[in-house]
């Protein structure tokens, strides 16, 4: 495998917080998994690490966010797992944290609890980022669970204002071949090489710690999840940093782990007030204020294609209206004011 030189990047991002470092030398990888209420999946993820060679020296870390299912007990089990506890859902971004505030290795690998690992997957990552050391980080190739590649979950650019706002209007849905939109999700990346990908799914992502170092942990006004990932991809990419998709390296993804345990309304609000605050952080203020209207917008359109039978999926009319009415009334709002500095 031969070396691949990195990209020129731009500036540098605010520090969020600086990692602990703690005598890297004696663990190659840090598994670093966040689990709450993860009892369906932990123990099938768990047992797929097993099988990662005895050559390459891993620890194994699990932050359980409060669950109230048998996760803390099932993660308790093995022998090769460090349980790190906490008396309520800190969130993934925190999550993940406190894990690399307590890990020894040199590379962090990020893994959801809804992820089984491929056998030799591990290896391959550790082994592309030591042949590349001007790469920053490498994620494997997610797959469902008939074995095809996640590409639309997994693989997208950095969201920019008019990506976000096709997605609030529903463009993406109305006109899916649109050139934009397929840009915007790699549809005509290769993937059965190495590809720089700018925001890759951090459901499994291997990233060095030098990195945490350097730009510091995950962004924890994220809470509790969805667009930390986003966050930090940006991040890296603002600080010249560039991530590798490495399809060699292959782990199947459940996906949707979290979203089980919450109801329409509260994913549908979180999601949307999460993007505010990414917009907020990362747009110019007038976009950010012209993003937040048209997340108005979205949901009395969304609204108008529920009554008109054109709705979510599995998803009653009813609760969907009310979940889109909620949100359009925290929009009007601001989430109650709630901001991100830049």
């Amino acid at each position: 495998m031969k070396p691949i030189t990195k990209n020129a990047g731009g500036t540098k991002a605010p520090l969020i917080r600086a990692a602990t470092r703690v005598d890297p030398a004696r663990v190659d990888v840090s598994i670093v998994v966040v689990t709450w209420n993860s009892e369906r999946w932990i123990d099938g993820c768990l047992r797929s690490l097993e099988q990662t060679s005895d050559s390459l020296r891993c620890e194994v870390l699990v932050h359980d966010n409060a669950s109230n299912d048998g996760s803390r007990r099932i993660a308790s089990s093995y022998e090769q797992v460090r349980l790190l506890e906490s008396d309520r859902n800190l969130g993934f971004a925190a999550g993940i944290n406190r894990a690399i505030a307590e890990s020894k290795g040199r590379y962090i690998f990020l893994l959801n609890p809804d992820c089984v690992v491929g056998a030799g997957a591990v290896e391959e990552l550790v082994d592309f980022l030591d042949q590349n050391p001007s790469i920053a980080a490498a994620a494997p190739l997610l797959l469902d669970e008939e074995g095809k590649p996640q590409r639309e979950f997994q693989l997208r650019r950095l969201p920019t204002f008019r990506s976000l706002v096709s997605e609030i209007l529903l463009i993406d849905k109305l006109f899916p071949e649109n050139r934009q939109i397929a840009r915007y999700r790699y549809r005509d990346l290769d993937i059965s090489r190495p590809q720089l990908v700018e925001q890759p799914a951090a459901a499994a992502l291997l990233i060095r710690r030098t990195i945490f170092d350097e730009t510091g942990l995950f962004d924890e006004r994220f809470s509790p999840a969805w667009f930390e990932d986003v966050d930090y991809c940006r991040r890296l990419h603002e600080s010249g940093h560039a991530i590798f998709l490495v399809p060699a390296a292959r782990v199947a993804h459940r996906g949707g782990s979290s979203r089980e345990h919450l109801s329409f309304a509260e994913f549908t609000d979180l999601w949307y007030r999460n993007l505010f605050r990414y917009a907020e952080k990362w747009l110019t203020a007038g976009q950010a204020e012209m993003l937040r209207w048209t997340i108005v917008a979205g949901m009395l359109l969304r609204c108008a294609a529920t009554l008109a039978g054109a709705g979510d999926a599995g998803v009653p009319r009813l609760q969907a209206m009310r979940a889109y009415g909620g949100v359009f009334m925290r929009a009007l709002r601001r989430w109650d004011g709630a901001s991100q500095s830049r």
